[in-house]
């Protein structure tokens, strides 16, 4: 009889989920688009494919996300 003599694993721990009211900042918002066009695109995903004016308009959109963050931070500093 074949008998498991390894202790039985422990139970799969996940982190919690995050409450689906929970809102990105412009910023991440920005920076989620551009990541999840990267991994959809196949000119992106292509290594020989050149420039994809998408990502480039999506990075761009990131950057002035960024830098609209910074400017309201630094208005905010005393």
């Amino acid at each position: 009889m074949d008998e498991r003599r390894d202790p039985e694993p422990e139970p799969v721990t996940r982190p919690p989920v995050i409450a689906s009211v929970a809102k990105l900042s412009p910023m991440q918002e920005a920076w989620s688009a551009y990541v999840d066009h990267g991994l959809n695109c196949p000119k992106c995903r292509s290594l020989g494919a050149g420039p994809c004016g998408e990502a480039e308009r999506l990075h761009g959109a990131y950057q002035i996300a960024g830098e609209a963050a910074f400017e309201r931070l630094a208005d905010e500093t005393p």
